[in-house]
């Protein structure tokens, strides 16, 4: 299910190539894109996290099944609407539309975020792996958790501005402040710091410095969430940094990238390193 919602992603990036069109706006190929590359790679990332919960097979199925239902309707929904030529969140023009949106919600409240939830419990009470990996996947699963609250800041704050998405951005809270940022970041911590743990695995660092370079990272990652919200909260622009704000992302990406930095040039390292023949 997750290759097929990156196959999706794809395809309609071809799409968009041939037919172009604005990338912004409540339709476009922007939608289809993302949604199927966001959700196949978490989709991915959960199964991968699941196989370490060390789960009976049914209680494993079970939370599969859930998150892959639930992540194939929401992105197919997604891009339907799309094709129709039609916003797909807090549309309620027409019967269908209504529906959509109903859907929406529905495999959002009762599938996924529930699922991401108790996959997130299991994670901190019985996952399998050295204290690195351990370190990153629980970081990046509570991270996740945020990202869920964040969407539900999304769809809240277009209730309250009542009007429809084609005359307005829904995702903009005060002046300029845009809810997707913090969305999207929370959104990927559990690809980034497990593929760093993973990275560490092949270093020669000590497991000791390899959980510390995990925890610099996650501190760094969770620098770059707390600015995301700080400007929507704020009602600013992503962009329009104050100097809070602007040295608490310079030190936050300096972190993720110098973790990031030290695992590939040890493994570089470790790789140049000559073989020696025991004597």
């Amino acid at each position: 299910m997750a290759a097929l919602l990156l196959a999706s992603a794809a395809f309609h990036l071809a799409v968009y190539a041939v037919d172009g069109g604005g990338w912004a706006g409540p339709v476009s190929w922007r939608k289809p894109i993302l949604f199927g590359f966001s959700f196949g790679v978490t989709l991915a990332s959960l199964v991968w996290v699941i196989g370490r919960l060390e789960l009976p097979d049914s209680r494993a199925r079970w939370l599969v099944g859930v998150l892959g239902v639930s992540s194939v309707a929401e992105v197919g929904l997604i891009t339907a609407q799309r094709w129709r030529g039609v916003p797909s969140h807090l549309n309620f023009g027409t019967t269908v539309d209504a529906a959509v949106s109903a859907l929406l919600a529905g495999f959002a409240i009762l599938g996924l975020i529930p699922s991401i939830v108790v996959v997130t419990v299991l994670a901190f009470r019985r996952l399998d792996g050295p204290p690195s990996m351990r370190l990153a996947v629980r970081a990046g699963m509570g991270i996740l958790v945020l990202s869920q609250f964040a969407g539900a800041a999304l769809i809240a704050n277009g209730r309250v501005i009542g009007l429809p998405p084609e005359a307005t951005d829904l995702s903009i809270f005060g002046t300029a402040g845009q809810l997707k940022v913090p969305h999207a970041v929370t959104l990927h911590a559990v690809q980034v710091l497990p593929i760093l743990a993973a990275l560490l695995t092949l270093t020669a660092w000590s497991e000791r410095a390899r959980t510390g370079l995990v925890a610099l990272a996650t501190g760094g990652y969770g620098g770059l969430v707390l600015v995301g919200v700080v400007q929507a909260a704020q009602g600013l622009a992503p962009i329009d940094l104050t100097a809070t704000s602007g040295a608490l992302l310079v030190v936050s990406a300096a972190a993720l990238l110098a973790a990031g930095a030290a695992a590939l040039s040890r493994l570089r390292f470790a790789a140049l390193r000559p073989h020696r023949l025991p004597s």
